[in-house]
């Protein structure tokens, strides 16, 4: 007498052949199959485990025809193929290892990228369920939890690009300082991101939280992707400051928006971001050689222009970059002179007998004519070198430091590496230098947002003056009105000239008149290219 059958698939395989066993004894006729497979489905069978067990009338009909196919083995369930695991060798489930526990917070994703863009493995041989399944056999797939904010969020999109500009500060990495060898020090981050393209408009990272570090990433976004109509903010003291507000009034935007007092969180999408650095960016410190602020801030500017602006959004369905780009002749930018002028500090001060008067600890001395005079004092505090002296609100003169400080910035210490490489050993991947190379590489290709919104505003005024020299030419000159031709580009434009050069010559030829009103015939021209009928 043998024992039970080792194979748990040929023990189900044999309890489906007394079913199909019973139906094929019968050998029922044309017409009579559907209900003897009805009967057998009514009954109780007994599985391979003892227990009692039933099967639909189709499924006993598949059993039927796999047996008669393949015989015993067609009634087998078929072998399921263990991916993920077994499809990769032992170093690539090792390196996938590797790389999750140097960075823990790193994504499924983010670890394919890594290991494909830094040639650790070939293109397209890691997929997303198999580095999951090789996580997941080791114990190292578990995801941190986070408690779910149950405020009230509503959902809120500005319309167009540059409609609102959000911003915080982001709590960073301690570097070494270099003011204090052996010390370390709290970098942290003030960025901006667009409300409309989620785009990253600018970063930088400092170890001051003070309102000149925060209006140097401001200047840098204004320069780079243009002028907001608003800004938003929450409400800390530097974003609340007199000269943030004075900035605003003087480029023309829209007085800030405050958050909640109580409630910094706003709409979500900074807090996003936020949550995207620290998950994507300075998690990857951690298997870096960043030991100071300088090249911190090169990774980041790499971060951003390479990964996170070019990155499909899950939201958006395309990047960030491209939501952009499809508006930038939207994008008004102010003269380089205005803005200068706009983030220039002011303070008076009354210089002594001798013209010096101190400002930040740096004294200045001015003309024999303005000692003892009230003055104001023009300047940028990231550029002390020069400041512009004003009496009676005319310009006067640049006054230089009368000397220099004794003191000057130490040179940053040859630290140890970070954490991720403190055991001697180099990190499986730098992330962040691979970006900072490739960004490198690039130099200048990539075109500046600047030169593809002049771009842009070059192309529609070249669209525009070729339909409103056609209507000059065709129409008669006593109803031609060029300021009328144009309002109507500006606000439903541009329309194709060849286009508009058919329709024009269509009406003509069917007797209509030269002398109608102008809006007549651009009513046509809109028409046609949009495929009505006028």
């Amino acid at each position: 007498m043998t024992g039970p059958i080792d194979d748990p698939r040929m023990a189900k395989a044999l309890a489906r052949y007394e079913i199909v066993g019973r139906y094929l004894t019968m050998q029922p006729p044309r017409g009579q199959r559907r209900q003897l497979l009805e009967q057998l489905a009514e009954q109780r069978w007994v599985g391979p485990d003892g227990e009692p067990f039933t099967a639909a009338p189709d499924t006993i009909r598949v059993w039927v025809r796999r047996y008669r196919q393949d015989g015993l083995p067609g009634l087998m369930d078929k072998q399921r193929v263990m991916r993920g695991v077994q499809t990769l060798t032992e170093q690539q489930a090792e390196l996938v290892c590797q790389l999750k526990q140097e960075v823990p917070e790193r994504s499924l994703e983010r670890i394919i990228t890594i290991a494909e863009s830094t040639g650790l493995v070939e293109p397209d041989v890691l997929k997303r369920s198999t580095v999951h399944r090789v996580l997941q056999s080791k114990g190292l797939s578990a995801r941190r939890s986070r408690v779910p904010d149950r405020q009230d969020l509503d959902r809120f999109e500005a319309e167009h690009v540059n409609d609102l500009w959000q911003s915080d500060m982001l709590v960073g990495p301690w570097l070494p300082d270099p003011s204090r060898p052996g010390k370390l020090r709290r970098a942290n981050l003030f960025a901006f991101i667009d409300d409309h393209s989620r785009l990253l408009l600018h970063g930088r990272f400092s170890f001051r939280e003070n309102l000149p570090e925060l209006e140097l990433v401001f200047r840098r976004a204004l320069q780079r992707w243009g002028t907001p109509s608003r800004v938003y903010y929450d409400n800390g003291q530097v974003y609340r400051s007199g000269h943030m507000k004075q900035i605003v009034a003087t480029l023309g935007i829209h007085r800030i928006v405050f958050t909640r007092r109580y409630r910094p969180m706003g709409h979500g999408k900074i807090e996003a971001l936020n949550r995207f650095i620290r998950s994507a960016f300075l998690a990857e410190i951690k298997s870096s050689t960043i030991t100071t602020l300088d090249a911190l801030n090169e990774a980041f500017l790499a971060f951003s222009d390479l990964e996170y602006n070019r990155k499909l959004h899950s939201e958006l369905g395309q990047s960030p970059l491209t939501r952009w780009r499809t508006e930038s002749e939207r994008v008004r930018y102010v003269e380089e002179e205005k803005l200068r002028q706009a983030f220039l500090w002011k303070e008076r001060r009354t210089p002594d007998k001798t013209g010096v008067f101190s400002l930040l600890a740096v004294r200045y001395q001015v003309g024999p004519k303005l000692s003892r005079k009230r003055i104001e004092v023009r300047f940028d505090p990231e550029a002390l070198h020069e400041v512009e002296v004003w009496h009676r609100g005319q310009f006067v003169e640049r006054a230089r430091p009368l000397q220099v400080l004794a003191h000057r910035r130490a040179r940053p210490v040859d630290s140890e590496p970070t954490a991720a490489a403190a055991d001697g050993s180099p990190p499986t991947a730098d992330w962040l230098a691979h970006l900072v190379g490739r960004r490198r590489e690039q130099g200048e290709i990539e075109p500046h947002p600047r030169q593809l919104t002049e771009q842009a505003r070059r192309r529609r005024a070249e669209a525009d003056g070729a339909i409103i020299a056609l209507l000059s030419e065709q129409l008669s000159g006593d109803v031609f009105d060029q300021r009328a031709v144009q309002d109507y580009l500006d606000r439903r434009g541009p329309f194709d000239r060849e286009q508009a050069e058919l329709t024009l010559e269509h009406l003509l030829e069917r007797g209509e008149q030269r002398d109608r009103h102008v809006t007549f015939y651009l009513d046509a021209i809109r028409n046609a290219e949009r495929g009505e009928d006028r």
